[in-house]
Order: C-alpha cells, then sequence, then structure tokens
C-alpha cells in the first residue's frame, strides 16, 4: 500500500501535530493593529468593479465599536464600496444597503461575509454566514472612478478608527456568485477549499492579499487552526482513505466538509492524485 505520507516529506510539505498532513503559508489570517491604513497596490491590468462583482471574506471582530471599517474601494469624495466589521454600515456606488435584519456579530468570532453588485439592474445583496441580511439599489451600470484606490483596515470616513481585527481568504470574483455558491462558501467552514472551484472567477484571490501584506509592520501572519480532520485536502492523508477508490457514497458522506471531492469521484487515491492535488489546487 501507497504510503502517502512519504509523499508529504518529498514536496517538502510540514506534517500536523495531529497528524499525517500539511500546512499551507495561505492557511494564514492577516492581523491589523489599530492604528494604521493599508493600502493595497493593484496592477492596472486588475479590475476589481466592472459590470458586476462580488466580494466574499472570513472576518474576525476584535474592537468594540462601530464603524470599524476592515475595507474601503473609492476616492476620498466617492465611495465605490466599503464595510464595517459590525455589518451596519455597507456601501455600494454611495447607496447604502438596508439591512432586513439586525447582524448578530460576536468579539473574537469568525463570521463569512459576501456583498455583490450587479450592475444591469443596480442590485446589491449583503450575506452573513451564508444568509441574505440586506439589499441595496445604485444606479444602473455606476462607473469606478479612474482614481479609485482599495484599503484594509480604515475608511476616510471614519476619522481615526481603524479595523484591527484579522481576515482570512479575503477574495474578489467578477461575477455575481449564486445564493447557493456563498451559502457553500460559508457552509463548508473556514478551512475548506471549496474556494478552488470558483477560481476562474476571481478576479483577486486570497493569496495576492497574503503576499501584499506580510511585510507590513502594522500586520501580523496568524496561523488559521485547521486540524487535519477538517481540513478539506488533509482528509486523503488519512490512513483509511489509502488505496480507496472515491465513490458517490463518500462523496454524499463528506458533502458538507468537502464538495470539491465530486472532481475526482471514481480515482482511486493513490500518487497520481496526490501529484495532480499539489500541482494544480496549490495542495
Amino acid at each position: 500500500m501507497f504510503q502517502l505520507c512519504s509523499v508529504i516529506s518529498l514536496t517538502a510539505l510540514l506534517v500536523l501535530s495531529s497528524g499525517c498532513g500539511r500546512e499551507r503559508w495561505s492557511d494564514n489570517a492577516l492581523q491589523y493593529n489599530a492604528y494604521n491604513r493599508s493600502k493595497i497596490h493593484l496592477s492596472p491590468m486588475v479590475t476589481l468593479v466592472e459590470k458586476e462583482f462580488t466580494l466574499c471574506s472570513w472576518v474576525n471582530k476584535m474592537l468594540p465599536g462601530e464603524d470599524n471599517f476592515w475595507i474601503f474601494y473609492g476616492t476620498h469624495s466617492y465611495p465605490v464600496f466599503h464595510m464595517s466589521d459590525d455589518l451596519k454600515s455597507v456601501g455600494v456606488f454611495n447607496s447604502s444597503v438596508k439591512l432586513t435584519r439586525e447582524p448578530e456579530i460576536q468579539m473574537n468570532e469568525w463570521f463569512h461575509t459576501c456583498v455583490s453588485w450587479n450592475g444591469a439592474s443596480g442590485t446589491t445583496q449583503l450575506y452573513l454566514n451564508g444568509e441574505l441580511i440586506g439589499t441595496g439599489k445604485t444606479a444602473k451600470n455606476a462607473q469606478v472612478p479612474d482614481s479609485s484606490e482599495l484599503f484594509l483596515n480604515w475608511c476616510p470616513y471614519a476619522n481615526g478608527v481603524f479595523f484591527g481585527g484579522e481576515l482570512f481568504k479575503l477574495q474578489f470574483y467578477k461575477k455575481v456568485l449564486t445564493a447557493d455558491q456563498i451559502s457553500s462558501l460559508h457552509r463548508q467552514g473556514i478551512c475548506s477549499d471549496v474556494d478552488q472551484l470558483y477560481t476562474n472567477l476571481m478576479t483577486l484571490p486570497w493569496e495576492y492579499f497574503i503576499l501584499h501584506e506580510k511585510y507590513r509592520f502594522n500586520v501580523q501572519l496568524v496561523r488559521v487552526k485547521c486540524g487535519s480532520d477538517h481540513s478539506a485536502w488533509n482528509l486523503l492523508y488519512r490512513q483509511g482513505f489509502l488505496g480507496e477508490s472515491i465513490s458517490g457514497k463518500m462523496v454524499d458522506e463528506m458533502k458538507s466538509r468537502w464538495e470539491l471531492l465530486k472532481e475526482f469521484e471514481g480515482h482511486e487515491i493513490d500518487e497520481s492524485l496526490i501529484e495532480h492535488l499539489i500541482h494544480h489546487h496549490d495542495f
């Protein structure tokens, strides 16, 4: 029987303390201090907002108070979008999102949020932990000012107030994700790789922000606790899976944690599968 642990050592992957598995540099969260803004330098080739978009992230509110904005995009005179860490102040194209229910955000607890905008209809939707909690309306086909800039941990309209919390898997998509897709991103859990299903829709992936922010003095990289029994790829490293074939029954039983498994249904868990994961799935 092929020992998958040997593949890890050959590819310089780390062994988790809880068993045979791996750690990835992208499994770090960005933790911000409470007194400094962080400007994200965007390539001229990157268009964050055009005809539609979705922004999603895991967020950890660590400072009390309101209007602690974790993200802002726009100019000082015209906000394209901004979001506070209590989700009570969210705006897109200078129009506020109206909440349909009060968001319950706990201090020092991760939550998942997405905001989407459809330019053709001017519709904005706000999600908390996979559920729609607010909607908004903007002018149709609104345009982004040429001088727009992207900031984390800060908003120009909150004078001297900073986010000072943690972000994880912050990603931009060039399409409006469906309610089912957004629900899946939350339901699969913070350690899931289900977001890899939508890489063809991403304009800015999480890895971009990790690389951009890791050398800033106001940002720390903090390991997100993803044990091998919760991390999607690590499930394949458990001895009980070695040599087995991925069946429909296995897919159904593990769907709540790993929908990506569908891609490999019928494939034996062997060296070729691991090599595929290493080269094509940030393994």
